[in-house]
């Protein structure tokens, strides 16, 4: 019982040890921009806090803009998600604040979005504005010019003023051509599994469930948003009803794999070289992040 006691403590210990030497308060804000490490001229400075300002007055939006020297050992989310707090960031009544996070040593940057926004200010777009005008500027040492751009797109976004889509150039340029493939194939296999299962069963609506589950789960992990905790759901729930329809009544029973030749999600057929059929829509892209996204450069 006495090395039970030994070890709890120990662990209560190195918990409160590390958590004092995480996240802090950089201190009061004194406007829309807080740049304490320096980087930013005065009339760079400026120029941030008159468009924030402009945009407050026009939308009541608040989008703050952070930069601290270190994270002190705590990870960016966590440090985002307790200074937005501390701070307040965006109206009371509405959560529509944003907080745009740099810590320089680390070289980690975040933007977190306050639930008021996250149906305008999506994950994805965030984590786009991270690596299309954020990274690649940080790299070269254009700090300022980063953040500019980034506070640009941020303002227009909120205000509604750009759509960006799924097939913005910087994002797919930046996913490895390696990750793509086995991902498709999982796709692929899955699907593949899933038909022949739902042609033992011949009953259709357990496709509906288990696209609805997964449709939860990818909510859950990419975007924790009300908005797609919703829409994702009935999205797979219904893609899975008709695949599990077309697979249990309307197609040919699926061969084997060492009976059939070709790919056997599409039932033993001749097919390109076991590459063939088509996809799922419902398994999309898109980076997790609560209610944000976070990058490096």
């Amino acid at each position: 019982m006495s090395k039970l006691r030994f070890l709890f403590f120990t662990l209560v210990f190195i918990v409160l040890g590390y958590s004092a030497q995480a996240y802090y308060n950089p201190g009061e804000p004194t406007g829309f921009v807080n740049d304490y490490v320096n980087i930013l001229t005065a009339e760079q400075k400026t120029n941030l806090e008159n468009k924030l300002s402009q945009l407050e007055k026009d939308s009541s939006n608040q989008i703050s803009v952070v930069i601290i020297n270190s994270l002190e050992g705590d990870t960016i989310e966590n440090f985002a998600v307790k200074l937005f707090a501390d701070w307040g960031i965006g109206q009371s009544k509405e959560d529509n604040g944003a907080l745009l996070l740099i810590a320089m040593v680390d070289r980690q940057m975040r933007i977190e979005v306050g639930y008021g926004l996250e149906g305008a200010l999506t994950d994805a777009q965030s984590s786009w504005i991270i690596c299309d005008l954020l990274k690649p500027n940080f790299q070269d040492g254009n700090y300022y010019q980063g953040i500019d751009q980034a506070v640009d797109r941020m303002i227009a976004i909120t205000r509604g003023e750009y759509q960006g889509g799924a097939l913005e150039r910087g994002s797919w340029q930046s996913l490895d051509p390696g990750t793509i493939f086995w991902f498709i194939l999982i796709i692929f296999y899955l699907l593949a599994g899933l038909r022949r299962y739902f042609a033992k069963t011949k009953a259709w609506w357990p496709g509906g469930l288990i696209g609805l589950v997964i449709g939860l789960i990818i909510a859950l992990i990419f975007f924790p948003t009300i908005y797609y905790f919703i829409l994702l759901p009935i999205i797979l729930g219904v893609a899975g009803l008709i695949f599990d329809y077309l697979a249990s009544r309307v197609l040919p029973p699926p061969k084997s794999p060492r009976r059939g030749g070709g790919f056997w999600f599409l039932g033993g057929g001749s097919g390109l070289g076991g590459r063939g059929g088509g996809g799922f829509g419902g398994f999309g892209g898109g980076m997790s992040g609560g209610g944000g996204a976070s990058g490096r450069w």
